[in-house]
């Protein structure tokens, strides 16, 4: 099924400048999955090791934390997925 994806600004390098893109999966990981292949880098860029998403980075499904910590977390028909860089600071 197709997914809507949500890129951050500074990410768009990657996807020639689109802030939406469309991508395929049943979970998180499988849309990074697919999201790699058309646009390469892009899981390096956000951290992506080992299955987990790691770092300055939050996947949130329709405006809510999907917990990427854990890519399995399944998408349905018409979610959107936002990729989001987190600042943080002390």
């Amino acid at each position: 099924m197709s997914i809507k994806v949500r890129i951050a600004w500074h990410l768009k390098h990657l996807t020639g400048d689109q802030g939406l893109v469309e991508t395929e999966g049943r979970n998180v990981g499988q849309c990074l999955d697919n999201l790699e292949v058309r646009f390469p880098g892009i899981k390096e860029e956000i951290s992506v090791r080992q299955r987990e998403l790691r770092g300055l980075y939050q996947i949130y499904i329709k405006s809510t934390n999907s917990y990427t910590l854990k890519l399995d977390r399944p998408v349905k028909k018409n979610d959107e997925l936002t990729i989001q860089f987190i600042i943080s600071g002390g």
